[in-house]
This record gives structure tokens, C-alpha cells and sequence, in this order.
């Protein structure tokens, strides 16, 4: 049996996907357009790891998920994945209108030259990042219930009731949120979602039901790094870049790790303690050598 967020991860279809879309690049798909696209970046190769990512999800969601009844659904998470990830790393940050970033010109490059159009397209959400959050929990809530339902049948020693309550308590904050701001006249996407979710279906109720108590309610308990295996990208920032990744000249604090080590002008003061250390090694092997001298002399003497 795994561990309680290998649990709650596998119940929930939209995690499900996500799990697989954020598994990393075995084989590089599109390298030549994703290598032209991050090129014209000033994080080229965080955006290059990504560019394959991302190819390996639109090919596999046409020619693998692509399956009869599924196809839409497919697509959504994936077009829900895709915006998620690019605010998590970075790329999308406090835009008003996110479909109208830049960034969103090399995705629909890179979303072209797939050929996957005509079963799954881009879809071009105009709302600012944090309304786009507040969209996908509420999309990944709707798609979560059945999951909570069949949980809650349990008894409570195996219900993993930490991370679903803290999963039902965040969304239930969305929830209020959203609800609030939702009126008649407003036609949002989060509007839209938010109307989909039965009155007897809101996570009032369900927080209601499981009777959650204080300390089974802590957003650590679901955060991305505890219930996925594998990281969306290993550092949201720049790691290094290299000349063929860019012409553009960046500072020292992008370099990676390792063209730290090879490139960065060693410490002096390091150096002046290993000078200072090798200097007080040799000084001492003198009267040591000294002393066994005149031991030696001593006993030829007697």
C-alpha cells in the first residue's frame, strides 16, 4: 500500500494526468523549434526542458489518450496543465490577460507544428494568473468529487483525512472567493465552473461530513512536492546558460552550479589558509627532524 499522498493523488483524475504530464523527457520531441523557440529567451534552457515537455504531452494526448468520449476532456487537463505550469515556473507572472503574454506566441508555435490541432487545440484564457488559479482548483474540485465521495464511505482510520481535509478546506477558500464575485452579468470561466458544482457537492458540505478538526487542516499536507513524484521542473530558475543556448549576456548569479565551480576565481582568502596551513606543516618537520637528529647522536655517544 503506498503513502497517503500516493493515495489522494491516484484517486483524483485530474491529478492522475497531471502525474504523467510532469514526468520527465525521455526522448526529445520537436528539438529543432523547441531549440529556435528558447533561443529568443532570456531563460532558454529552462524553457527548452520545458518546450519537450510540453511536445511529449500534446503527442501523447492525440496519439495515445486520444480515445472515443475522452478526447475533450483529455485536452482540457492538459491545456489546464500547461497554464499552471508556466506561472509555477515562471513564465507567466502578474499578466492582467495571460493568453496575451509573449510567452503564449512560442506555445502556439510549438502547439502548431504538432499537427495536433484538429484533436486537441490551444486554448487562450483571457484572465490574470491569479484568476486562472482560482479557475483550475475549482475545474480540478468538479473533477475531484466522485473521488471524495467514494473516500468518505471509508472508515476513518483510512480515509487519509489529513490531505482531504486540507485538500477540501483550500478549495472551499477558492470556493467563497469566486462565489462572491460571481454574479448574473458575470460570464468568467471561473463563473462558469463555479455553477457546474451542485449545492450538495460544495466543499462546505463535504468539510461538514468528514467533521475535520483543526489540526487534520494544513496546506502542507498537499502541496505539489509531497504528492507528485516527480517535480514539475528540478529549479524554476535559470541554471546555466551556454552560448549556443543564447546570444544574450546575462549576469554571474545565472550561472549554474557546476559553471560556478569550473569558472569562479578561487576564494582568496581560501587559498591564503592553505598556504598559511601547508607553510605551518613544513615548519614543523624541522625540529622534529632536529630532535631525532641529535636522538641518533646521542646513542652512538653511549
Amino acid at each position: 500500500m503506498g503513502t497517503c499522498y500516493d493515495e489522494f493523488r491516484d484517486a483524483s483524475v485530474p491529478y492522475t494526468k497531471y502525474e504523467l504530464f510532469n514526468k520527465p523527457v525521455e526522448v526529445e520531441n520537436e528539438k529543432l523549434i523547441c531549440e529556435e523557440l528558447s533561443s529568443k529567451l532570456s531563460r532558454p534552457k529552462t524553457f527548452k526542458k520545458f518546450c519537450y515537455m510540453l511536445s511529449k504531452n500534446i503527442t501523447e494526448v492525440c496519439d495515445i489518450f486520444v480515445q472515443p468520449g475522452k478526447t475533450n476532456v483529455n485536452c482540457e487537463f492538459l491545456n489546464y496543465w500547461l497554464y499552471d505550469a508556466l506561472i509555477k515556473i515562471k513564465f507567466l507572472k502578474d499578466e492582467e490577460n495571460i493568453s496575451q503574454s509573449s510567452i503564449m506566441d512560442k506555445i502556439s508555435k510549438l502547439w502548431d507544428a504538432s499537427n495536433c490541432i484538429t484533436n486537441c487545440g490551444l486554448k487562450k484564457y483571457s484572465i490574470s494568473a491569479n484568476d486562472f488559479k482560482n479557475l483550475k482548483e475549482l475545474y480540478d474540485y468538479s473533477k475531484h468529487i466522485l473521488a471524495i465521495e467514494n473516500n468518505q464511505k471509508l472508515h476513518e482510520d483510512v480515509q487519509c483525512r489529513k490531505q482531504y481535509c486540507s485538500y477540501i478546506k483550500k478549495v472551499d477558500n477558492v470556493y467563497n472567493l469566486v462565489k462572491s464575485a460571481c454574479n448574473p452579468q458575470n460570464d468568467k470561466p471561473y463563473c462558469q465552473i463555479l455553477r457546474t458544482i451542485p449545492e450538495s457537492k460544495i466543499p462546505s458540505v463535504f468539510l461538514e461530513g468528514y467533521q475535520c478538526r483543526d489540526d487534520e487542516i494544513n496546506e502542507e499536507y498537499i502541496k505539489d512536492e509531497k504528492i507528485f513524484s516527480a517535480p514539475l521542473l528540478p529549479d524554476p530558475q535559470e541554471t546555466s546558460i551556454t552560448h549556443s543556448d543564447s546570444k544574450i549576456s546575462h549576469s554571474s548569479t545565472e550561472n549554474s552550479p557546476e559553471d560556478s565551480y569550473k569558472d569562479k576565481p578561487e576564494d582568496a582568502s581560501s587559498n591564503s589558509s592553505v598556504k598559511v596551513g601547508l607553510s605551518s606543516f613544513g615548519m614543523s618537520l624541522i625540529p622534529l627532524f632536529l630532535i631525532y637528529k641529535v636522538k641518533i647522536n646521542v646513542y652512538y655517544i653511549i
